[in-house]
């Protein structure tokens, strides 16, 4: 059974960044423009219409030069918490963000697949060079790297901020975290020309590019390779991640030897999953919000890859994967679930990124039933970050925590 939550066209608005759409500045509202979707667990469609809205409003111009894309002007983990970059900036100076450079940062995922670390900090990550088998990376040059930013719109980066939730024992302190609705989180990896056998040409019309200097790094051409939203319009968080159609830069999107087969049944003309080879055309309607929002022209060659809200349907567990972002993380084919992996974002545990030793990767987040979850096991104390890593990469922030015995994360890649 379908479960069904009505959302307002307000929401549509509000979610991504509490702006208003060019559409809305136009009609008054965005369903003037492309009617608000419903939010029913279950509906591909509307879900997929929901994603393209949040996706439409994060990259929509801000006019801002140095931070070209309205998401980029959001609070970026490392204004948050300057110690996930090992900075020694301040909250107090982020009025001095607009002409400081940039800071990219390893992935928390593939840190915690690596065991390296205990949270990402300032710099890039190097690729998966080594592929998985049937799923080569014969595009990755030796020492390739991504660079990564994670970033919250001002919902939730208030709810951050004024609850003081930065370190784990404040987020003890503080009790079961429960977002605002409106709170939305993105994750985008860039990757450099040099990255590729094959480097992208910086005019490439087939990939939003940016130049961007890296703290620590010369200024150079990134192609936006991978973009995962997640939006708190349902108590279990919505999950949608996007990618290019380019084959230099992301040529296992859609493989289902890898995660799973594309499927948008609103942004596309394809009413059903889709893979490899067989890319469908973009909707009227999905070009027609872009088009409302003004949105740079190498938009519409990036396609969602799909939205997910269970871990579980019809007795199957959910998957939903980057062919970028989790790749290069090192996340092994078929073990990539959103919903499944941020459920797993408790304070407490030792490490970040995925499921203790033993417990599953996708599917109910328990390793005792398969009809329900039940992390964290009865008689442990834990305290729920609502889904998000972002908390949960956090540093501890005085004495060490004191570990339940089975909250070892895995090391199996």
């Amino acid at each position: 059974m379908r479960k069904r939550l009505r959302v307002p066209a307000l929401l549509l608005i509000m979610l991504a960044a509490s702006i208003y759409i060019s559409a809305a500045r136009t009609h008054g509202s965005a369903e003037a423009q492309v009617g608000a979707p419903q939010l029913v667990i279950g509906d591909t469609p509307a879900l997929a219409q929901f994603a393209w809205y949040l996706f439409v409003e994060a990259v929509r111009p801000s006019g801002n030069p140095s931070r070209p894309l309205m998401f980029e002007t959001w609070q970026e983990q490392c204004d948050l918490q300057p110690a996930l970059c090992s900075s020694a900036e301040t909250v107090a100076t982020r009025a001095q963000a607009e002409t400081r450079m940039r800071r990219a940062h390893g992935s928390a995922l593939a840190q915690r697949l690596g065991a390296t670390g205990d949270g990402p900090k300032e710099g890039c990550n190097g690729m998966n060079t080594a592929g998985f088998p049937g799923v080569p990376a014969s595009n990755v040059a030796p020492g390739a790297v991504f660079c990564e930013e994670v970033f919250v719109n001002a919902a939730e980066a208030s709810y951050i901020t004024t609850n003081k939730l930065t370190t784990i024992r404040a987020q003890q302190a503080y009790g079961a975290v429960t977002f605002p609705w409106q709170a939305v989180e993105i994750k985008v990896d860039w990757v450099p020309q040099s990255s590729f056998v094959k480097p992208f040409s910086c005019s490439d019309p087939t990939l939003y590019i940016e130049t961007i200097q890296f703290e620590g790094q010369p200024a150079q051409c990134y192609a936006m390779v991978g973009m995962h939203i997640s939006s708190k319009a349902l108590p279990d968080w919505v999950w949608a991640t996007f990618e290019p159609n380019n084959l230099g830069t992301n040529p296992n999107r859609c493989n289902s030897n890898l995660y799973s087969l594309c499927s948008d049944p609103w942004g596309t003309t394809s009413p059903t999953p889709y893979g490899p080879g067989k890319t469908p055309a973009q909707s009227a309607a999905l070009g027609n919000l872009m088009k409302a929002a003004n949105l740079p022209a190498a938009f519409s060659n990036y396609y969602l890859t799909g939205v997910q809200t269970q871990f579980v349907v019809n007795g199957q567990p959910t998957q939903l994967g980057n062919s970028f972002v989790e790749y290069n993380a090192g996340v092994l084919p078929h073990q990539a679930s959103c919903i499944t992996c941020h459920k797993y974002a408790y304070a407490g545990t030792t490490s970040v990124g995925g499921p203790p030793s033993g417990w599953p990767s996708i599917g109910y987040a328990c390793n005792s039933s398969k009809t329900a979850n039940c992390f964290p096991s009865a008689g442990q104390s834990w305290t729920s970050e609502d889904f998000s890593w972002l908390l949960g990469i956090m540093p501890t922030g005085g004495s060490p925590i004191p570990q339940p015995a089975s909250s070892h994360p895995s090391r199996k890649r």
